[in-house]
């Protein structure tokens, strides 16, 4: 059809005019990939911090009572749920960790270290010593990275574990970092030594479940509740504060997104409506030689749309740089903060096709205006117009 050579011969005669519209698009695009990378980025490692790195169903004691009692009939009773990887009962409390003159608070999880390695996949964590070590040894532990800094601790040193009055000697087997903030505060002891430390006997605190399917939980905790009068809560009730902020930031994504198109569309509209006034005369005297106005409009229209492409491609290889240059460094994020302890950008195949969509729309509704403008022109006011 003759609009579009027309179109293509426009944006050949004015390569400033493409140049400029190419630019604005290329940048809006190129930075609303970068940001959904950078999102994305965040979400999965939230997930991978509270979901992956936590257990996903959690069975806790009667509401009356303060640990859970039958606790091997319950770890039994819960292998019977399809998709169940791992049970482990743990007992955790507070306590404070001295060495020499240094003291810090920490939380200790009491485990049975072969059921606990199944629900957390501790091994992948150990940095120094073997975590199966707490099934021979009563009175070892294992503790994160940052908190045995902040101690000036070293494997197989002693330290002291108070609890109340009630205190113990405990040697150091080894090491464990999960890139969060548990580095900095907890300790894994035996199961057996938990006990002794809290004097409550044979009990735990919660008995803690991995299932193959994470969306599952929910409908297995309610089913707990009703056969059994322990609280049953899934990831999502334990991080429902996570993931309501997950929705909030999604919104404000989107706030972004639309504040971007419509910076990038004024930009483009501008542009375009300066070159219909530079070409009134040429406007007029196609529309004398039998032109209609839907063939004008289609004209400026293509113009926009021909653009697109080439801008789309050029914003997601800017894109790809981008994020490969901010990936090139190690950016650390304080974990107390941000829950997470770096910074990473997920690049995903849809990313490039919202780049794609979105530089067509934008010069689409770019050029709506100013083509339909065009449009409307009177061919002879139009030619004697200059």
């Amino acid at each position: 059809m003759y609009e579009f050579t027309i179109a293509r011969r426009h944006i050949l005669r004015n390569p400033k005019m493409a140049f400029f519209t190419v630019a604005a698009v290329t940048l809006a695009v190129a930075i609303i990939v970068v940001f959904m990378g950078l999102l994305g980025g965040f979400e999965e490692e939230i997930i991978t911090t509270t979901v992956e790195n936590n257990p996903h169903i959690y069975v806790q004691p009667k509401l009356d009572e303060k640990y859970v009692y039958l606790y091997r009939t319950i770890s039994a009773r819960l292998w019977d749920y399809p998709g169940v990887e791992a049970v482990s009962a743990r007992l955790i409390g507070k306590a404070a960790a001295r060495y020499k003159e240094k003291v810090r608070g920490v939380e200790f999880l009491g485990v049975n270290p072969t059921d606990e390695d199944l629900l957390m996949n501790v091994r992948k964590d150990i940095v120094v010593g073997n975590f199966q070590d707490l099934e021979n040894r009563k009175y070892s532990s294992f503790m994160g990275t940052k908190l045995a800094e902040e101690l000036k601790l070293h494997l197989e040193d002693d330290f002291i574990l108070a609890r109340g009055n009630i205190s113990m000697n405990l040697r150091v087997a080894g090491f464990f970092e999960t890139g969060s903030a548990k580095d900095k505060t907890m300790i894994y002891i035996p199961l057996a030594t938990a006990q002794d430390l809290v004097e409550k006997g044979d009990v735990v605190s919660e008995v803690d479940v991995r299932i193959s399917d994470i969306y599952q939980a929910p409908y297995i905790t309610d089913d707990l509740k009703a056969k059994y009068r322990y609280q049953s809560k899934s990831w999502e009730d334990m991080n429902a504060d996570i993931l309501k902020l997950i929705q909030t930031q999604s919104i404000f994504s989107w706030i972004f997104y639309l504040l971007i198109f419509v910076i990038a569309g004024f930009g483009i509209a501008n542009t375009m409506i300066m070159i219909i006034s530079r070409r009134t005369k040429e406007i007029g005297i196609l529309m004398a030689m039998g032109a209609t106005r839907w063939s004008i409009l289609k004209i400026f229209m293509l113009e926009s749309l021909i653009l697109a492409p080439p801008a789309a491609l050029l914003g997601s290889i800017l894109a790809v740089l981008t994020a490969r240059l901010i990936m090139s460094y190690d950016i650390q994020l304080p974990s107390e903060i941000y829950m997470v302890s770096r910074m990473t950008i997920t690049m995903k195949p849809e990313f490039f096709v919202y780049a794609v969509v979105f530089a067509l729309a934008v010069n689409f509704a770019a050029g709506l205006y100013p083509a339909w403008k065009a449009s409307r022109m009177d061919p002879v006011e139009a030619i004697g117009s200059i």
